[in-house]
């Protein structure tokens, strides 16, 4: 039988390793996991005794504003979706932006976990998330990953990997399928859509009935789907273009947009659950209202 977690960071580790095993990740390019731990105590400072009660933060990307939020709310960790760390450090400066925030959390004691790509290939992920969305509640006839892992996995994590493609059991029209992935991802008002040469603008009499999904950059890992749709959160020029005049629809919402709703919508309440039977039943996991993508769409003609 394992040990009881020894912290809040312990517990919220394990949570997320049940949850979405980091031998999901892909490990080729990718670095997931605890990146950050939790400094040790201060030998001068009065022992507080073991806390059970804290809060988590959970965020897309860290930056600046959301360490300022994370300190206003007095979290003792982070999840951020993306990796704080991706290449080997040979140095800690405040010269570099990450480096700085991260030198800020280590003086505050708060540790940060990164799942991005097994939190994208896990079952009842980001990606299956994004087809959820895309159904609205509708059958489907079936659900398939588009690059499956083939190295071994945990136990009741076989056959899963990155991207999906749905097949819907009614198929719908293009405009019904884009206001359902605006609403899912929390209400985007401006959706990018590149169509092929044989649709002269959003037709409603294109029914679609297959479609497939990559959350953040998905242009490696759609590039030989058959759908009639493929949606991301970004893809390259000559991938898009490529995909067009193959005949198909290119959907993107800007990168962190097809990932960041997944955090309040799905992971929040997981979290709490797979807490709920620990020590650390009591912690508060919020959601940051920081984060954001980098990206905006503006209108020239309000400039002034």
């Amino acid at each position: 039988m394992a040990s009881p977690p020894a912290s809040l960071t312990d517990a919220v580790v394990a949570a997320m390793r049940t949850l979405f095993p980091e031998e999901l990740a892909d490990s080729a390019w990718d670095n997931t996991g605890l990146l950050l731990g939790q400094a040790p105590q201060s030998s001068l400072l009065s022992a507080a005794g073991n806390e059970t009660v804290g809060t988590v933060l959970l965020t897309n990307d860290l930056t600046s504003a959301v360490v300022d939020e994370a300190l206003e709310e007095g979290a003792k960790m982070i999840i951020c979706y993306h990796p704080v760390i991706f290449r080997p450090l040979k140095s800690l400066t405040t010269k570099d932006p990450m480096q700085t925030l991260l030198l800020r959390l280590v003086a505050e004691r708060i540790s940060v976990y990164c799942p991005h790509t097994a939190m994208d290939a896990a079952s009842g992920g980001l990606n299956d998330w994004l087809c959820d969305i895309l159904l609205a509640g509708e059958a489907q006839v079936q659900r398939t990953v588009v690059q499956p892992i083939s190295r071994p996995l945990p136990e009741g994590h076989q056959g899963t990997g990155y991207g999906r493609t749905v097949e819907l059991a009614r198929p719908v029209n293009l405009q019904t399928l884009l206001k359902r992935l605006s609403a899912g991802i929390g209400g985007q008002r401006y959706i990018m859509v590149a169509l092929p040469p044989s649709l002269n603008g959003l037709s409603r009499t294109e029914e679609i009935s297959k479609v497939a999904v990559c959350a953040g950059s998905g242009a490696d890992v759609l590039k030989d789907t058959d759908a009639q749709v493929l949606v991301t959160g970004e893809m390259a020029h000559h991938y898009a273009l490529r995909h067009t005049q193959l005949g198909q629809i290119v959907v993107t919402v800007f990168h962190s947009n097809s990932e960041r709703k997944y955090l309040e919508t799905r992971l929040k309440p997981m979290l709490e659950v797979e807490l709920e039977t620990t020590a650390y039943g009591n912690t508060r996991v919020i959601v940051s209202k920081a984060d954001r993508d980098p990206y905006e769409v503006i209108d020239v003609r309000d400039l002034a």
